[in-house]
């Protein structure tokens, strides 16, 4: 998964082996998105979901309560009924999710990416250690079995957590960094983001209007980042 989000956010291939391939699946390795406390990070999976159902086919979208609103996020796809191939489903609590993930080796066809949008939220204060290592290893070993692609976003409160966020982050080396830019001006929200890197390669932008774009943070004479294990 990896490897589709870095796409999305340069808009165009980004390097990979062979070998990675081969051991993830054609998006990748299973990658995070963590962002601010309070701020869904939707926009941005969505347009990864689109990416991967556009080129893909079938997609499954986990959140722990219905989108108001289909996110106003990247280019339109080149065709509209890929959209179709987008399953939303709404897994409650904690008890659902993995009810879903132990059952996901039933299902046929399987997905070719599985995307859980606010991770944080299925993991209360009451939650330990070994609940984020029990979620996050069923998810690992489910897409594995499946060869399909995994992509979670978070927006945790360390403080709360409990240590269970702490053990989740263990098993995603590959994350991507979303937080404020305090210096932006205007209208809407701007964030910086950081995938696999110290400084910031991109803005994102949330418009008033609910939309999402993003721009590259790149200086001239920098190189887009590339995928390495």
């Amino acid at each position: 998964m990896s490897r589709t989000l870095l796409r999305v956010l340069q808009g165009h291939c980004g390097g990979s082996s062979d070998e990675e391939a081969a051991e993830c699946g054609p998006h990748g390795p299973p990658a995070m998105i963590i962002g601010p406390p309070g701020y869904r990070m939707n926009g941005l999976m969505f347009m990864a979901a689109a990416l991967a159902a556009e080129e893909e086919g079938a997609v499954m979208y986990l959140c722990p309560e219905p989108l108001q609103t289909v996110p106003k996020a990247g280019r339109a796809p080149r065709d509209p009924l890929i959209l179709k191939q987008i399953r939303f489903v709404y897994p409650p609590s904690m008890r659902e999710l993995l009810q879903f993930f132990s059952s996901l080796h039933l299902m046929s066809p399987p997905p070719s990416l599985i995307l859980v949008d606010g991770l944080e939220q299925y993991l209360p204060p009451t939650c330990t250690l070994q609940d984020g290592a029990h979620i996050s290893a069923l998810m690992f070993d489910s897409i594995s079995h499946l060869r399909c692609g995994l992509l979670v976003s978070a927006a945790p409160n360390y403080e709360r957590s409990d240590g269970a966020f702490l053990a989740v982050e263990r098993y995603f080396p590959k994350q991507c960094l979303v937080y404020h830019d305090i210096s932006s001006g205007g209208q809407g929200q701007v964030f910086k983001i950081s995938f696999m890197s110290p400084r910031p390669q991109w803005n994102l932008h949330m418009e008033e209007d609910g939309s999402v774009r993003v721009s590259s943070y790149v200086t001239v004479g920098d190189q887009c980042p590339e995928i390495q294990d």
